[in-house]
């Protein structure tokens, strides 16, 4: 195993259908129906992979309800999950572990470029490794898997992917090595009632910040009856961790939330004030905004713990996050989308699996983006579609150049096909495309600046590349929202700079 091991798992990415996003969990001890119970599946409704195809091909696409595979490989249960990621959580991975022998692991891959190998024993993340960079790490004891690691090639080294790396350390774990045609058999398959977020996160147990009374009370008793007072101490932390406790209006909004009555409706009119007098505090106009989503009721509870503003301090910061997820029990979850009649499945992958991040930013800008016209719609969307290139560092590549051109005149791109783009921004292409140079003979010609923008430049590639395939949505609405969430991810965390770019150049 090793370097042999990344190199068959390289091949198998590259040969799989799958291979753009997916997570494989593997737990050591325990049956299929326990594997699929922990993932929040029902054992009874097992199905074949022919028949959780037809069901699958009922929903609309982008609507279809996860779904997890089974398969066997040793005394190890593998959970396999194309497009998803239930796996990947802690939740999942720790109840998955209890229902084995205590262990379980996980690779991950989503189309925002997020890669991690996840490992849980004894109710407790040990390790979470980045995939692409592995130096970044995190978990209980992060360097538990140290001994595991020589020679396999994470970070792209030696032009593999990623998560081959991942999969090679799974093997030496586990001790089995993956079937290269794993998907191509006739694997049990269940869909799957997301496990809901624990209450309090993993990292936030048995820390002071949890003391506090009313997060105790509310603890015990995350129900509807008590989002009311979970809202108003939610929009307090924010507003004081933001500085804004002096401002009338926000005073306004906290007294009407305090006392569980609508806010005045001349408050809404208060705080576009005070959010156009903060213009250039990005920061403190999204703790506005979250100030103003709590204070009007749209119908929707969970809409009113909006989570815009980042809190700067961590106790307030973990309260925030244990009462939102207290509010997100409470309220029951929504209905299933009906089935619609079957309709040809679009090719896969468009869009990434909606973080928490990404979802705060596009409803700042949801709004704006519905009262446009189709015409503008479609503007827009290509021009984050070239912002995307742009920042990803792929806007003067020679196959790259075309490809903006077409989409600016409305024109199909020139490519046969989404894989063969993706060839396109392998490790070794974009290093040629970028230096002129074969990976291998690359050696110590490029300073550690150059290195550092190169590996950005791979890093944000794939969600680019995205990017650019979510403008063909027939749908002009449906085109902006997938572009610009996709875009959103070559901003690396900066949200607010995108919006602001946008809104300059169009609003």
């Amino acid at each position: 195993m090793g370097d042999e091991a990344a190199e068959y798992y390289d091949r198998m990415l590259v040969d799989a259908e799958w291979g753009e996003a997916f997570c494989l969990t593997f737990v050591r001890g325990l049956d299929e129906s326990a594997l699929i119970s922990a993932f929040g599946g029902d054992p009874a409704a097992v199905r074949s992979p022919v028949d959780l195809a037809q069901v699958l091909d009922t929903f609309r696409y982008g609507e279809e309800p996860a779904t997890l595979l089974i398969a066997t490989a040793g005394d190890w249960r593998i959970g396999i999950e194309v497009n998803g990621g239930q796996g990947w959580r802690a939740e999942v991975l720790r109840r998955a572990a209890a229902a084995g022998d205590g262990t379980a692991l996980s690779v991950f891959r989503d189309i925002s470029g997020r890669s991690e190998f996840t490992y849980v024993t004894g109710d407790r993340v040990q390790a979470v490794i980045d995939h692409i960079r592995p130096q970044r790490r995190s978990g209980t004891n992060p360097e538990v898997l140290d001994a595991l690691l020589a020679g396999l090639p994470f970070g792209h080294r030696d032009d593999i992917i990623p998560e081959a790396a991942g999969l090679a350390l799974a093997e030496r774990i586990t001790g089995v090595r993956l079937p290269l045609d794993l998907l191509e058999q006739d694997l049990p398959g269940v869909i799957l009632t997301p496990v809901p977020d624990d209450l309090v996160p993993e990292g936030g147990r048995g820390l002071a910040a949890l003391d506090h009374p009313f997060i105790r009370r509310m603890l015990a008793a995350p129900t509807r009856e008590n989002l009311p007072a979970m809202l108003a101490f939610r929009t307090r932390l924010i507003a004081e961790d933001a500085g804004l406790l002096g401002e009338p209006a926000v005073q306004g909004v906290l007294t009407a939330l305090d006392a569980d009555r609508p806010a005045a409706p001349e408050l809404r009119a208060r705080l576009r004030e005070l959010h156009q007098r903060l213009a250039g505090d990005l920061q403190a106009m999204n703790a506005v905004q979250d100030v103003a989503a709590a204070a009007f009721d749209t119908g929707d509870p969970v809409e009113r713990f909006a989570t815009t503003y980042a809190i700067h301090d961590s106790d307030r910061s973990l309260q925030a996050v244990v009462l939102r997820r207290c509010a997100l029990h409470a309220v029951p979850s929504a209905a299933p989308v009906a089935p619609s009649a079957p309709v040809p499945a679009p090719a896969p992958v468009t869009a990434p699996p909606r973080t928490a991040a990404t979802s705060s930013a596009y409803a700042v800008v949801a709004k704006e983006f519905a009262v446009w016209d189709p015409g503008k719609q479609r503007t827009v969307t290509r021009w984050l579609a070239r912002r995307a290139f742009e920042v990803a560092g792929l806007a003067t590549l020679d196959w790259a150049r075309p490809a903006l051109e077409a989409l600016d005149r409305g024109e199909p791109l020139p490519f046969p096909d989404r894989r063969s783009v993706f060839r396109l921004i392998s490790a070794a292409a974009l290093v040629t495309a970028t230096t002129g140079l074969p990976l291998d003979q690359l050696e110590n010609r490029l300073t550690e600046s150059q290195r550092a923008e190169l590996r950005e430049r791979i890093d944000r590639a794939p969600m680019a590349v995205i990017t650019i395939f979510n403008t063909a949505n027939p749908d002009p609405a449906r085109a902006l929202e997938d572009t610009f969430v996709t875009a959103l991810e070559t901003f690396d965390g900066r949200p607010e700079d995108l919006i602001a770019e946008l809104r300059a150049q169009f609003c």
